[in-house]
């Protein structure tokens, strides 16, 4: 081997071991946890060798939680100035940067979702009275939790939040918790039949929980008055519902009723028998008991059929 060619390939060794040392990769190790002495989390909290410094983040109630997805995407944009060619290697997938000076131990603090739950049921109906929640499709350790939406089915709340648990994972899940309304409402004090004339003596109040209850409510006046007329056999402590009473009638039909007729400033009276049964307040078509013509007005107390023609 000459002289000349043994200097070419030295001259070509060394170009090829600098081109490996400028081209390799600068590598930074990101740790699980950073320790900041302010509440500026910055690039030289992690690396404090570093000659520049920028601004990542400012530290809210001691602590700020990034994944590692979250933390490489700043840290990529951030660094990008400074080096040109770097990886990052994280020691955990998540990153926690907690401000304290001297105690580095941590306490993370997991949310009670059964406390946290309650708390936006009560936001949500302060009436209700929680009886239990399924927390089955939840982490057993959460980070944020944050209700989106609450959907009512009778006695079921349908809770959908966002939480974050300790993997710093994101996930959307629905809860279902039974709840109970309970208000006073009517029952009925005794067993009774198909038939029967109500009234306030033969109904007492009650508490039960209305959101297992479907019935429809009652007028209470027309119950003070004795208006209505059980449909169907009732057992003591059954809730009053309208569905199963009739209203009694005012009027029934052949009932005679005085017909006042309006016309212009002029009011006519005349003897009318109801066709139909009518309450008060009813449209009623009634026979004029002298003429056979019939005439529809509307019905009032007396009984009295008002009829209003017009005029000035």
């Amino acid at each position: 081997m000459t002289l000349t060619r043994l200097i070419k390939l030295l001259f070509f060794s060394l170009i090829l071991l600098v081109s490996s040392i400028a081209f390799s990769n600068m590598v930074f190790t990101i740790p699980a946890v950073i320790f900041s002495e302010d509440w500026i989390f910055s690039l030289k909290d992690i690396f404090p060798e570093m000659k520049s410094d920028r601004t990542i983040s400012y530290i809210v109630n001691e602590k700020i939680i990034y994944s590692e997805k979250e933390l490489s995407k700043i840290l990529y944009g951030l660094m990008s100035s400074y080096y040109s060619d770097f990886d990052l290697v994280f020691e955990e997938s998540t990153v926690t940067v907690v401000y304290k000076n001297d105690n580095k131990d941590i306490d993370v603090q997991y949310i009670d979702l059964e406390i946290f739950l309650q708390q936006k049921i009560k936001e949500y109906d302060n009436s209700l009275t929680v009886n239990s929640i399924d927390l089955k499709v939840l982490p057993e350790k959460v980070l944020s939790a944050e209700v989106i939406r609450i959907f009512q089915s009778y006695d079921k709340l349908y809770i959908s939040l966002n939480v974050k648990d300790d993997k710093n994972d994101q996930k959307t899940l629905t809860v279902i918790a039974n709840v109970s309304k309970y208000e006073e409402v009517l029952v009925y004090s005794k067993d009774l039949t198909r038939g029967t004339m109500l009234n306030e003596e033969l109904t007492e109040p009650a508490t039960k929980n209305v959101l297992t209850i479907n019935n429809k409510p009652i007028d209470v006046e027309l119950l003070k008055s004795g208006s209505y007329e059980l449909t169907k056999d009732v057992k003591k402590g059954e809730i009053v519902d309208s569905t199963y009473l009739k209203r009694i009638p005012d009027v029934k039909a052949g009932d005679i009723v005085t017909v006042l007729v309006e016309f212009e400033g002029i009011t006519v009276s005349t003897l009318a028998r109801a066709m139909t049964n009518a309450n008060f307040g009813d449209t009623l078509s009634v026979r004029n008991v002298e003429s056979g013509n019939i005439i529809t007005g509307k019905l009032k107390e007396g009984p009295i059929l008002l009829v209003s023609l017009g005029g000035s």
